[in-house]
């Protein structure tokens, strides 16, 4: 998917309502980013992934030695060893002791090296999940996007039947008032007036629910002022619907949602290679720094003289390097219960990566379907479109010249009407799926 994440980041960084305080009506690109930017799930996801990345940074950390450093002081008194003779004495105390310690591990059975691997599949898997909430949210944009156009023509259509019917009662209350016409046949347009301007406010109604639904995707409440831009969309007689085939294989390749099962897999595997690793044994080096003080002490030149601190400090200390081996020879069967729980969560991961390659080809089998049914239903709509003004214009030349009825004009208009509703409804059913077919090709969404 053509998606940049560093893109993303600057826009969470970006002051909120890029768009919010114009009056400009907005396009798809200015809808995609405010949903990117105001979307909490995305943000939420924004966070994991730093989480991880600090997760992964730590565990090429823990290679390094550590070192840490200890100061004690003890005030006491009654019976206690003497540091200077080694002799149990009564007495009024005050001592010390102070040290550094570094411990470094030479050998775990990998652990150390299969544990940034592990935090590195990780946080690659948390990209991809963000990638695929990002796809998600533009394909949620795109869908409210078309859904708010073909709701603004569909009241618009319905707005043109009023009007051209309210023409009729016009008509028919001029002919009623010079004796031409019979007061029924007002009644009857008048009826068929009441009809369209119901349909007319369902269409109205349908669009201002499909407008609040796109603001809802945006997270954007305030409903006032808030307008698209209605893009020049494509021929859709000249759209063509790409092959499944071709689909499937570059979005299996190349889809966030597929790549992140991909490291799933890569992280349990390494995860079970750090329990293996367990039944290894730790070799290890450790390097101790050590001193001590005490007012009981005597200066060793001179016990007549007082016995400064820095100099018991520097005299007292102890310097060692070590290095030892801990071997696990049994711990309950904890080593090996760890390891076949590894085992099963890599079993699981595979069968993650299973489900979602299934769940994008049943997806892409759906949409593909969709597509090639809405360009067989544009092409029947057109032609039904087409046939049903060729009878409406017969009905109504027969109604002006009082051949016809106002039922068979009614009946001419409402067939007209859900014609035409039927065609603007397939035209933007089949740009969506060819669009988002064309989406999950790695193209971007533009009209």
């Amino acid at each position: 998917m053509k998606k940049i994440l560093v893109s993303f980041v600057s826009l969470l960084l970006a002051s909120g309502g890029l768009w919010g305080q114009s009056n400009s009506p907005w396009t798809l690109e200015q809808c995609i980013e405010q949903a990117l930017q105001q979307n909490l799930e995305l943000k939420r996801q924004e966070v994991s992934l730093k989480s991880t990345g600090q997760d992964y940074r730590q565990s090429k950390l823990d290679l390094l030695p550590n070192l840490n450093g200890m100061v004690e002081h003890q005030l006491g008194t009654g019976r206690v060893l003497d540091r200077g003779t080694y002799e149990w004495v009564n007495a009024n105390i005050s001592q010390g002791d102070l040290g550094m310690q570094s411990d470094l591990t030479l050998f775990n059975g990998l652990q150390g090296l299969n544990n940034i691997k592990m935090n590195k599949a990780a946080y690659q898997m948390n990209r991809e999940d963000l990638e695929a909430q990002i796809d998600n949210v533009t394909i949620r944009v795109v869908t409210g996007y078309l859904d708010l156009l073909r709701y603004q023509e569909l009241v618009a259509v319905a707005d043109t039947v009023v009007q051209v019917t309210l023409q009729q009662v016009e008509r028919m209350e001029r002919l009623v008032a010079v004796g031409n016409e019979p007061k029924g046949r007002l009644l009857e347009v008048n009826a068929q007036l009441s009809a369209e301007k119901l349909n007319y406010t369902r269409a109205v109604n349908n669009r201002d629910i499909a407008k609040l639904t796109l603001m809802h995707v945006m997270n954007m409440t305030e409903v006032e002022g808030f307008e698209i831009e209605a893009p020049l969309l494509p021929d859709p007689s000249a759209l063509r619907i790409p092959d499944f085939d071709s689909v499937f294989q570059y979005a299996l390749e190349n889809l966030p949602q597929i790549k992140s099962a991909e490291h799933g897999i890569e992280s349990m595997d390494r995860a079970l290679a750090i329990r293996k690793g367990m039944r290894s044994p730790r070799l290890y080096a450790r390097g101790v720094l050590y001193s001590n003080y005490s007012n009981g002490l005597m200066n060793p030149v001179d016990n007549t003289q007082d016995y400064p601190l820095s100099e018991q400090i520097n005299n007292n200390q102890y310097k060692q390097v070590s290095m030892g081996i801990n071997i696990p020879f049994f711990n309950r069967w904890e080593v090996q219960t760890n390891i076949n729980k590894a085992k099963l969560d890599l079993q699981d991961a595979e069968y993650q990566y299973e489900s979602a390659v299934l769940t994008l080809q049943q997806t892409l089998q759906q949409y593909h379907t969709e597509a090639l049914a809405a360009q067989e239903n544009f092409r029947s709509a057109q032609e039904a479109v087409a046939n049903s003004d060729e009878a409406y214009r017969f009905a109504l030349e027969k109604f002006k010249v009082g051949t016809g009825t106002s039922l068979e004009l009614q009946q001419a208009r409402s067939q007209l009407a859900e014609s035409t509703a039927d065609m603007i409804s397939s035209k933007y059913v089949l740009i969506f799926y060819t669009k988002i077919l064309d989406f999950y090709m790695g193209r971007d969404i533009v009209f």
